[in-house]
């Protein structure tokens, strides 16, 4: 029903703690402060959001959606700055490498890196997995991306590198979330 469209499907706090970005099932991220009231309604996906992130500066978020699509969206004014459409397949999950630089996984297998400063689109694309990419997570100095993946492996990749670093393949089922020990 109309509620079950409007379920919340992932969310993150600022840097700062000052705002609540949360993405739903109807594709729309919301930006609430802390007394709970709605400061920015962010509608421009045609299809649901399971992934968003705020850029280091705070000044962007990224969302990553099922219509394929991530979108870099302008918290100042709450209007998309790029919508970036590189992938043939649903957007799991996304990562910003630094303030303007990030990376996206979909169902297609692939992971896309890109760049709000760069004309073409992607900078970068990590193809291995064989299977949907899960998530994504740069390493504390934006140096490395690790990956996960239904075909049951974790891989590290590096800008600049065409094949990944190390294929990590101890696990026996799919991996569905990443992370790195804070440094």
């Amino acid at each position: 029903g109309a509620a079950a469209e409007r379920d919340v499907t992932t969310l993150e706090w600022s840097r700062d703690g000052s705002v609540l970005a949360t993405g739903g099932m109807d594709g729309v991220a919301r930006i609430w402060n802390k007394q709970g009231e709605l400061k920015h309604t962010l509608a421009a996906h045609t299809e649901s959001i399971f992934s968003l992130h705020f850029n280091c500066t705070g000044e962007l978020l990224l969302t990553g959606s099922y219509d394929n699509s991530a979108i870099a969206w302008d918290l100042a004014t709450g209007t998309p700055k790029h919508q970036f459409e590189v992938h043939s397949a649903q957007v799991l999950d996304v990562d910003w490498k630094d303030a303007t630089t990030f990376a996206s996984c979909s169902t297609d297998k692939s992971i896309k890196v890109c760049s709000l400063t760069e004309e073409v689109q992607p900078i970068q694309s990590f193809l291995g997995h064989k299977d949907e990419v899960n998530a994504i997570k740069w390493d504390p100095s934006g140096n490395i991306l690790a990956s996960c993946s239904d075909d049951t492996t974790a891989k590290l990749w590096a800008l600049g590198q065409p094949k990944c670093l190390h294929d990590l393949r101890e696990h026996g089922k799919e991996i569905y979330t990443i992370r790195w020990s804070p440094t």
